[in-house]
């Protein structure tokens, strides 16, 4: 999960008339009441396939599935920009499947097999991540989930039994009214665990649906946190960041602290509710936070994590004015080391926590028209081209999820505006420009010649990368740097 599909292209198909939904019974539970975000939008158009799978399966005649072939299972999916699409084959197509030449489709990356899965793995222009399939093979008693399926084959909820006929999902009455009105409903009744607690939220923030009640209510009373301390921590993982990359990661958490679970996943986080902030937030700190990680476009898991955790310190340095606004001081110093232990906690990868740490802790950046060119060349020497493009994104979800302004700061547009006047100065220097020259580098001891152009010629090449600032400090101690090394 987390992988980002890009904003693929879809086709407009499939579309339903607003008569249609009227007739679809709405589920309106509290989850959705809380949304103030953007409001829940029936049979919308991501949940369709993306338009270059489409295309891609009408190109090659050799394979043996079609659009027909996928299943209610990709809703989930696709309407999040998670690049997976599961197909359910019958046993003719199954055995097809086996005999296609994989050399001959461009696009093909690699494949893996089961007992009652098969999986390719391709790669679309379209998409900035590599695109997974996975292929079921068809039994009669697929619709029911009788016993006798394995489990990772069997259907959980009604509009996994929804198939795709080329222009729309069809299926049964229950399954269409389920998939219009955005309610998850189990396709049969069962016991449930405290396992199930934890990981359906992350269904329901995938499919941006919310719970049936019966289902609600049944996940409340298997609610415990005694087994859910004995739970695996990648199975807590894998719960976490389900909800965190789903198609509203707000739909889950809100679900989550319904269920009673919230204060033990993530009670960080939890502690947040009914505390104000400023005049500048209309959501308290928990909502601010949730919304901020929904206002992420695409399921980019760093930037969801950090948007979700970027003032998660918040709650332990908050200090109430006698106005009624609160203060944060080093919210961001405090919310680096909470957002560092719950990484940890949840065992995820090492690489992914430094960088989420980083946003959070320097996500208050600010820039001022007093800045000169100097202290921007500093600023960008301390953050490389993609971590402030991260922490620009981080500002926009901060900035989205107050309830409040929508855009990015004046100061954030300035800064970015000063740093391309910059590197468009920097792209046009000669060697003439550098703040050293030759007769520095002859005090240092090195002989005229060819080789003291090109020492020049290679600190200049830099400085137009923007590895170094052109500053005659900086650019001295690359001399010395060189000089002591030719030497060695």
């Amino acid at each position: 999960m987390g992988l980002y599909s890009g904003s693929s292209p879809r086709l407009p198909i499939g579309r339903n008339s607003v008569a249609a939904f009227s007739t679809a019974r709405a589920t309106e539970l509290k989850t959705r009441k809380e949304r103030p975000m953007t409001p829940f939008v029936s049979d919308h158009v991501d949940y369709y396939p993306p338009s270059y799978l489409l295309q891609w399966m009408e190109k090659y005649s050799v394979l043996p599935f079609s659009s027909t072939d996928l299943s209610g299972e990709s809703l989930k999916y696709f309407r999040s920009h998670n690049p997976v699409a599961i197909f359910r084959l019958s046993p003719s197509k199954w055995e097809a499947l086996s005999a296609v030449p994989l050399k001959e489709i461009d696009e093909f990356l690699e494949s893996d097999e089961s007992a009652n899965e098969r999986k390719w793995v391709v790669s679309f222009p379209e998409c900035k991540e590599d695109f997974h399939l996975r292929f079921l093979l068809e039994s009669p008693s697929d619709e029911t989930g009788a016993s006798g399926e394995s489990a990772e084959s069997a259907y959980e909820f009604t509009v996994d039994t929804l198939r795709f006929d080329g222009r729309s999902w069809s299926g049964s009455e229950q399954a269409r009214s389920d998939y219009l009105s955005g309610n998850l409903r189990p396709l049969k009744d069962r016991n449930y665990t405290a396992a199930d607690t934890l990981r359906i939220p992350g269904v329901a923030s995938l499919l941006d649906f919310d719970l049936d009640g019966s289902l609600k209510q049944k996940l409340q009373q298997a609610w415990s946190e005694d087994a859910a301390e004995e739970l695996p921590r990648k199975f807590l993982r894998k719960c976490f960041q389900k909800i965190v990359c789903g198609a509203r990661p707000s739909t889950g958490f809100l679900i989550l602290d319904s269920l009673g679970a919230l204060d033990w996943f993530l009670p960080d986080l939890a502690k947040g509710r009914g505390l104000t902030q400023n005049r500048y937030h209309k959501h308290d700190i928990f909502h601010h936070l949730i919304y901020a990680c929904d206002a992420v476009d695409e399921p980019v898991l760093k930037l969801r994590l950090a948007a979700l955790l970027h003032d998660i310190g918040k709650s332990d340095t908050r200090r109430e004015q006698p106005g009624g606004e609160a203060t944060f001081h080093n919210h961001e110093v405090v919310g680096a080391r909470i957002t560092e232990k719950i990484m940890r906690r949840f065992g995820f990868d090492a690489t992914l926590g430094k960088r989420v740490k980083f946003l959070v802790r320097n996500h208050m950046f600010h820039y001022t028209s007093e800045w000169s060119d100097r202290a921007v060349r500093r600023f960008m020497q301390k953050v490389s081209p993609s971590q402030l493009e991260d922490l620009i994104a981080l500002r926009l979800a901060d900035r989205k999820g107050s309830g409040k302004k929508q855009a990015l700061p004046r100061a954030i547009k300035d800064l970015i505006r000063h740093i391309e006047e910059i590197k468009k100065q920097e792209a046009e220097l000669k060697i003439r420009d550098l703040k050293i020259d030759g007769n520095d580098l002859m005090q240092m001891g090195m002989e005229p010649g060819p080789g003291m152009g090109d020492l020049l010629k290679s600190l200049l090449d830099r400085v137009k990368a923007g590895e170094i600032p052109n500053e005659r400090e900086v650019l001295l101690q690359q001399a010395r740097g060189e000089l002591t090394e030719s030497i060695a």
